[in-house]
């Protein structure tokens, strides 16, 4: 086997193995990533924060039609009670009591757009609280798949790199120091296969002597175009 063969077969195993490393990079990303559920709880945290907000408004609301009602029914006891005789405080108490109704139709109209304003914010908070519970189901679901696709993919990764230190023990020094330069230099491709008469990255053609020559097993012929490693299978 041609030194240039060889180190095809380490690009090969080289290749499959960055591959593999960069997938379970982005698997490892993916499942410490809940971006998904983040999301989700920051959109629930405003839906609580806006139905907590309505509901105390609401009350609040409540309360006051409440204390204005009884006042009224106090004013009304009094105007109606008999013990008043005087028509000036009798006059005061019955204007009173007609501005307190105006009053409580008032908070009446209010209340019932604060009712209606918590029943919207109540289905958002409902609304919310189902999607947190879905995201989490997808994220469970995608996390699980992407498990079983990280064992097999470091079970593929043990096995690669058994295969490539056997071919590390048949390639010299130089001639790795060669191909690691290369491969940075040429990312990731450092060694091109001769296909019809020529490179088959960048497709410069090649001399008869040069095809010769990248046949022997002692001799490395670089593309004079790319200056990859050739070899002829």
């Amino acid at each position: 086997m041609s030194k240039a063969l060889t180190l095809y077969r380490l690009q090969k195993l080289d290749s499959q193995i960055d591959k593999i490393s960069h997938r379970l990079k982005q698997i490892e990303q993916a499942l410490n990533n809940n971006l998904r559920i983040r999301r989700a709880k920051k959109v629930l945290v405003r839906a609580q924060k806006n139905a907590q907000r309505i509901r105390i408004k609401l009350h609040q609301i409540e309360d006051k039609v409440e204390g204005k009602r009884i006042k009224r029914k106090l004013v009304q006891t009094s105007l109606f009670g008999g013990k008043i005789k005087n028509p000036k405080e009798l006059q005061d108490l019955q204007m009173e009591t007609e501005a307190l109704k105006r009053y409580i139709n008032q908070l009446e109209d209010e209340q019932l757009e604060a009712m209606i304003e918590n029943e919207a914010a109540e289905n958002d908070e409902e609304q919310a609280k189902k999607a947190l519970a879905k995201a989490k189901a997808t994220t469970s679901e995608e996390n699980a798949s992407l498990l079983g696709e990280q064992l097999k993919l470091q079970d593929d990764l043990e096995r690669l790199m058994r295969e490539k230190e056997a071919v590390l023990v048949a390639i010299p020094s130089e001639d790795l120091s060669l191909y690691d330069r290369l491969r940075v230099q040429k990312r990731g491709t450092a060694v091109a296969e001769v296909s019809d008469g020529g490179c088959s990255i960048c497709g410069q053609a090649l001399t008869p002597a040069d095809q010769q020559s990248i046949r022997s097993s002692h001799l490395f012929i670089l593309c004079p175009s790319c200056g990859r490693i050739l070899y002829e299978s």
